[in-house]
């Protein structure tokens, strides 16, 4: 497992303790980030319920709040955060087999960067949040670890190499370029890298509603 996330920077884990909560399979794989209680303003849950929803029943500002049951565009989790969480997870509880998550490394991004240092790209976040830094890079350092991140909905460019990059990243051929991940049992689950994945998710078709996924974040992994 850990070899497969190290080359491919996600790993899907088939019906891994599916009789289980998801904070307790989880918690196998490493120690889970506590997000209640490290922002309790933001009333976030430690493990948050992923369901397809209409644009219009959805009173919070989240990617369904724009995508309602349309696709969701590639980008980093929490990228608007200092630091984002290095690693998450999705979890499937209630499997929609023609819904797929999508994953893309940003190594097959590399090549079509040109000049584009993602080093001088410079994001702020389009509405100030409990957790999130004023400014961000697309690409910064963690302890000895390069950060990739992108998140079109919740960053806006704010110098040119930002806006480059942004144009870039907004290119259809990205998410024809990603590998389209099923989860099609209960307790199926895919681990990701944050910072070497962008990730998103497939138009929802109504009758797939019932599609229903959860996630949590690490601060550690045990694998």
């Amino acid at each position: 497992m850990n070899d497969d996330l190290e080359r491919d920077g996600f790993v899907l884990i088939s019906e891994l303790r599916p009789q289980s909560t998801t904070m307790e399979a989880a918690s196998a794989l490493g120690k889970v980030l506590d997000i209640r209680s490290l922002l309790p303003k933001t009333r976030i849950p430690t493990v948050q319920t992923l369901r397809p929803r209409d644009a219009s029943s959805v009173a919070d500002n989240q990617y369904s709040d724009i995508h309602g049951l349309g696709a969701f565009p590639l980008h980093t989790d929490l990228a608007h955060w200092t630091i984002p969480p290095r690693y998450f997870v999705l979890r499937c509880i209630n499997p929609a087999e023609d819904v797929c998550t999508l994953a893309l490394p940003w190594a097959a991004v590399t090549p079509a960067l040109g000049s584009i240092d993602m080093r001088k790209a410079v994001f702020g976040a389009r509405k100030k949040r409990a957790g999130c830094s004023g400014l961000v890079r697309a690409m910064s350092r963690q302890a000895g670890q390069d950060i990739r991140r992108w998140d079109s909905m919740f960053l806006k460019p704010l110098n040119q190499q930002a806006r480059d990059l942004d144009q870039l990243l907004r290119d259809a051929k990205w998410v024809r370029s990603a590998t389209r991940i099923p989860l099609r049992r209960p307790g199926d689950m895919i681990l990701v890298d944050n910072w070497r994945i962008l990730h998103g998710r497939d138009p929802v078709p109504p009758d797939s509603k019932r599609r229903l996924l959860e996630r949590a974040y690490f601060s550690e992994l045990n694998i």
